[in-house]
């Protein structure tokens, strides 16, 4: 039996005797206290034993992660049972002397969890009762720290019925009756404390013997938050794992209704995105008739209606940025050498497409979260991330895309003012039967004439078209199948642009091509996707040269790779760019 000493027990006492915002402030206090003073050994080893305990955190499946160093060379165990036994005796010793019931109860529950001692169990009851005993000191706290110490008064109970429920605990129907009651009095606050309730009472969904008990409580909170979109329509879910079957449509109907109703409400962006949540919520609930009455709504929003406002951020282009992309058109003999430049002109994409931009790239440079909406809907077509993971619309790789477009604009510039090519020198170029057939060049010749004319709608519309034939036909020159057969009512087909983006590695395209026709055509999430774009009217304006100009390109290794996979005999004789 390890003693306790007195003077580390006042001053875990006194760590813990203010309004207690946490255990590691506990921690902290413990640390102040070993640093005032010099103490012996066996002190300073119950002090690190102490602060250790306060250090494990909860992880998301109950379980607990140490995260104390310590003062020596190799940090504390990270696992409960990896703890010395000798500092599992402290934490018992303490947990029986304790006078803040917090310190004991997560003293107790980290025993519980070391399974220690030869009675285990005595360690969870002890953990249960003193959890159950911090509840109202912590939901009464100083007022500066109200809303932290209420909310781990709700903590504590939930820590107390996940130990009671997982063994069968008698006392149990009494922490379900503390747990109802802080529900209750936290709808009464003056203060709202949305988050006290739920989580009080969501534990409890999961066991239908407690829903008569919890829907009274979720019928309150509804109608408390019913000014408050997101705890609403929160509280309202809850409130619908608690209903029979043939009440669940009516508060389907409430939840429908709290969304519109709000998007009535609000102006802007926010109407548009309380409509998407109630189609998303119709949808996933199969309320078909719902489903097409908010559509309807939302697509007679308007432009105005969401109070846009186009944001222009001045971008300083570094000195000499365009001076080698130049100066290598400036070396070509003929237009034939010169395509053959641009088109083996490769961006350096970055290797994943959340990489930081590097400093001094692009000074001034703002990137934001980015939710996408098509404004033929308008509908939401790319919603902002909810999982953590990368916001859409900040792929690295189509920023240096659009970068590379700039110099692949100056290249293809000076070539018109170099050479000035007509549509029969351009068309000489290209022609490459049978995959580049005069009849189907003779429009992507006519794309890169509008281009020099700066008639940018026909030139990316052509080139678009004449893209996605040339591809297949080159996949299907070099063996690669294109073609899916019928099956059932699905008829046979040619593959689509998306497919034969997938497949261009394998007709011998290198990195970083697949990538960059990918996010250059047909990528709708992170990409500027301007096969579907422009070809079906989704965007409202014509897509600025720089983006026009990646699009020529393209075609362009797509004509160097069909030249590269002529016969010798033919390929001598080409002008193709390759």
């Amino acid at each position: 039996m390890t003693d306790v000493h007195a003077s580390v027990l006042a001053a875990l006492d006194a760590a813990s005797s203010a309004s207690y915002p946490s255990h590691s402030v506990v921690a902290e206090g413990l640390a102040v206290a070993a640093d005032r003073q010099a103490w012996p050994e066996a002190e300073l080893q119950h002090l690190e034993a102490l602060r250790a305990a306060m250090l494990f955190f909860t992880r998301s499946d109950g379980t607990f992660r140490g995260e104390y160093h310590g003062s020596g060379e190799a940090p504390w165990p990270r696992e409960v049972r990896q703890i010395p036994q000798d500092a599992q005796e402290m934490w018992a010793a303490y947990a029986q002397a304790a006078h803040h019931p917090a310190v004991r109860a997560r003293l107790h529950h980290l025993l519980w969890a070391a399974r220690h001692g030869e009675r285990p169990i005595e360690h969870l009851r002890a953990a249960v009762d003193a959890y159950r005993e911090a509840a109202p000191i912590l939901r009464d706290g100083t007022e500066t720290l109200a809303s932290i110490g209420r909310m781990q008064a709700a903590d504590a109970l939930v820590a107390a019925y996940g130990l009671a429920a997982s063994t069968g605990q008698p006392v149990l129907a009494d922490v379900v009756a503390d747990m109802l009651d802080l529900a209750d009095m936290a709808l009464g606050w003056e203060d709202p404390a949305p988050g006290v309730v739920t989580a009080l009472t969501e534990p409890l969904l999961e066991h239908r013997e407690y829903h008569d008990g919890v829907r009274p409580l979720l019928e309150r909170a509804v109608d408390v938050y019913r000014s408050d979109l997101h705890n609403g329509v929160l509280f309202l879910t809850d409130l619908r794992k608690t209903a029979a079957d043939d009440e669940r449509s009516a508060i389907d109907q409430r939840v429908i209704d709290a969304y519109t109703d709000h998007a009535e409400r609000f102006g802007g962006v926010a109407k548009l995105m309380c409509l998407e949540e109630a189609a998303a919520y119709a949808q996933r609930m199969g309320l078909a008739e719902a489903l097409e009455e908010i559509r309807r709504q939302q697509q007679r929003l308007t432009r105005d209606d969401l109070d846009l406002a186009r944001i222009g951020l001045p971008i300083r282009i570094p000195a000499g940025f365009f001076a080698p992309a130049l100066t290598a058109i400036d070396a070509a003999d003929d237009l034939g050498e010169a395509f053959r430049v641009v088109a083996a002109t490769t961006p350096l994409l970055p290797e994943a497409a959340d990489m930081p931009i590097p400093e001094d790239t692009l000074p001034g440079l703002l990137r934001l979260p980015t939710a996408k909406i098509n404004m033929n809907g308008p509908v939401v077509t790319t919603p902002l991330a909810k999982d953590g993971s990368r916001p859409v619309g900040t792929d690295t790789r189509t920023l240096v895309l659009d970068l590379h477009g700039l110099q692949l604009e100056a290249q293809l510039d000076r070539i018109q003012e170099r050479f000035a090519p007509t549509v029969d020198d351009l068309l000489a170029l290209f022609v490459r039967p049978p995959v580049a057939p005069p009849e189907r060049m003779r429009g992507l010749a006519r794309s890169f004439q509008a281009y020099f004319e700066h008639d940018d709608d026909v030139a990316v519309e052509l080139a678009l078209i004449r893209i996605e034939g040339l591809l297949r036909r080159h996949l299907k020159a070099t063996d690669i199948p294109v073609i899916q057969h019928a099956q059932g009512d699905r008829p046979g087909q040619v593959s689509q642009l998306g497919a034969l983006i997938a497949d261009m590695e394998a007709a011998g395209f290198e990195a970083p091509w697949p990538t960059v026709f990918r996010l250059l055509l047909a990528d709708p999430n992170e990409g500027m996707n301007l096969r579907n774009e422009v070809l079906h009217d989704l965007t409202e304006r014509r897509p600025p040269r720089h983006r026009i100009a990646l699009v020529l390109q393209a075609a362009l290794v797509v004509l160097r790779a069909v030249t590269a996979h002529e016969p010798p005999e033919e390929a001598a004789g080409a002008d193709t760019p390759g």
